[in-house]
């Protein structure tokens, strides 16, 4: 009895497998260079018009402008009238008939990528109506569309594309030649796949399968149409792009394939981008722009109280300006000579360099975050967050040599404000102590007094050294702040971060609250009535509100380099 069970068992999983529809990576023809999926649309469609966030925002009267303009009354009627012919509305649509599609390209002969587009319907009876529905269009257009039935295939072909129905799925594609590769792949018949690419596998066994959006690139292939170097110059003709970017585009021209994937959910969205290769055997010229898988790469940006955003970046800029000449175009090399001179001037006696550039560490770290006005009798006018600036230091002596800079550079400032009027209360420099760290800072002779003070009054200069790590700030209180955090020990467990760009979207909201007053001020001047800015600015709190983070970092791995962004929501 057991045994006969068992055989039943089998041969109905035997029968269900085989009924079940394989991925669209498995019946898309091979030799694509590019293939995107998307899978489950319709959900996270429907969650999205049902989300008060996106209530929140058809209210506003940003949005309320826009409906009254012609463009959008004319699409609206033109939405109403296919929703009313197709007998359902467009979240309706695009939840049973986009819910899976697949788009290939393919290189022709003339180096031009041709697509293939590729739909399976996950509501059969909605997609026969829609074709019942399509049928009196198709014959009132005449010559313009020629329809041919052959079997259960209903093919229209169209000036420049041709389109192919079935009763489970649909395909179009411009290129003819590419149709009857693309049905023997639907209906079982085909002779290879995207699937089956070598590249494909790797780039599916370190990334996975189950993603709502997923993107392949076939590197490998690209470069036989582009070229080795697929159009990069072997010297950049741009300095920051060489900074910022040179190392992955480097490794990408090393690479196999191109991976990127995209899933949302209730909680937030990632969307993470990779390559394969090993950055540690790139050429050594770019060996400046990576850091070490193994360690944690860059800095945390600083957690302190009121975070609004910050970036931190691993650069070993010393290594990057030593090998400039190899870099960059010689032409560029005539702005270096201009910086070393203009900066030398902040440097008396010291070599740019020789002195200057060496001592800068391989971590740098920007943020901003709000800030108190205790070294005021009022507050600003116009309240700005307090800034930072974080570097690294190959050697703890040269806190002394950016020290000297800070007072130089303070002096100058306070100067120039003199000279152009701006007369602000006399202050001096000053010295204070906090968590055993000297810092050096302002100190006002006289507590500035009023309830709209000038936009100056947001700044108190200040700089300490912490860690072997130098902090420039717009803030006392914030310099205070990052002192604390930046005694607490790194997490060296954490995932590899090349380069980190947060913002606390959340926490902005109490900035936009402190300067509403200005903000409506400024919209009404502009012309706007009292209530709608006071709505628009209720909007933005409202937006701000919602998100929690959105976080762009790249990462180096053992086997390969990945960018991603992360957005949480609440």
């Amino acid at each position: 009895m057991l045994s006969r069970l068992l055989v039943i068992y089998c041969v109905g999983l035997m029968a269900l497998t085989a009924n079940a529809a394989a991925p669209l990576s498995q019946v898309m023809p091979k030799g694509a260079v590019v293939y995107a999926e998307l899978k489950g649309i319709g959900q996270k469609i429907f969650q999205l018009r049902d989300s008060e966030y996106f209530k929140t925002i058809l209210e506003s009267p940003q949005i309320k402008d826009i409906e009254e303009r012609d463009e959008f009354v004319k699409a609206m009627a033109g939405k109403a009238f296919l929703e009313g012919y197709l007998a359902m509305d467009f979240w309706t649509v695009a939840d049973k008939l986009l819910s899976e599609m697949a788009v290939g390209l393919y290189m022709q002969e003339d180096g031009e990528p041709s697509p293939v587009i590729m739909l399976r319907m996950k509501d059969l009876e909605a997609w026969a109506k829609v074709r019942e529905r399509l049928k009196p269009i198709v014959t009132l257009a005449d010559e313009k569309v020629q329809r041919e039935i052959k079997g259960d295939l209903e093919y229209l072909t169209m000036e420049q594309m041709h389109v192919v129905f079935h009763k489970e799925w649909a395909l179009a594609t411009p290129e003819k030649s590419l149709i009857d590769s693309a049905i023997a792949g639907l209906t079982g018949r085909g002779k290879g796949s995207v699937a089956e690419n070598p590249s494909f596998k790797k780039m599916e066994k370190s990334r996975g399968a189950k993603h709502m959006l997923r993107v392949w690139g076939d590197l490998a292939t690209f470069r036989d149409f582009a070229g080795e170097r697929m159009g990069v110059p072997n010297k950049y003709d741009d300095g920051f792009v060489s900074l910022m970017f040179s190392g992955i585009m480097e490794l990408a021209m090393k690479s196999d394939y191109l991976g990127l994937d995209l899933d949302v959910d209730e909680k937030g969205m990632q969307l993470t981008a990779g390559i394969e290769g090993d950055a540690s055997r790139i050429d050594k010229k770019f060996d400046w722009f990576f850091s070490d898988a193994k360690t944690p790469g860059t800095k945390d940006v600083p957690a302190v109280k009121g975070l609004m955003g910050g970036l931190t970046i691993h650069r070993d800029i010393a290594g990057w300006y030593d090998k400039r000449e190899i870099l960059l175009e010689e032409d560029l090399m005539a702005g270096f000579d201009e910086f070393e001179s203009g900066v030398g001037n902040l440097f008396p006696g010291r070599d740019i360099g020789q002195d200057i550039i060496p001592a800068l560490g391989k971590s740098i770290t920007l943020l901003a975050a709000e800030q108190n006005f205790d070294h005021l009798d009022g507050e600003p006018g116009i309240k700005l967050p307090g800034f930072a600036v974080i570097f690294d230091m190959n050697n703890p002596q040269d806190g002394a040599m950016f020290q000297l800079l800070f007072q130089t550079v303070v002096t100058i400032v306070n100067l120039q404000a003199v000279e152009e009027g701006n007369m602000r209360e006399p202050s001096v420099m000053t010295a204070a102590v906090h968590n055993n760290t000297a810092i050096n800072t302002i100190q006002f002779l006289k507590k500035p007094k009023g309830e709209r003070l000038d936009i100056g009054y947001n700044f108190v200069p200040s700089a300490a050294t912490v860690n072997n790590r130098f902090v420039f700030c717009s803030s006392l209180s914030l310099c205070k702040a990052l002192i604390d955090e930046m005694k607490k020990p790194q997490d060296m467990k954490r995932s590899n971060r090349n380069f980190n760009l947060e913002f606390h979207p959340s926490v902005l909201t109490g900035l936009v609250k402190q300067n509403r007053r200005t903000l409506v001020a400024k919209s009404i001047q502009q012309g706007k009535l009292a209530e709608q800015a006071r709505q628009e600015i209720k909007t933005v709190e409202s937006v701000l509100d919602f998100i929690k983070l959105i976080r762009l970092n790249t990462s180096v791995e053992q086997s390969g380099f990945q960018i991603q962004l992360n957005t949480k929501w609440n």
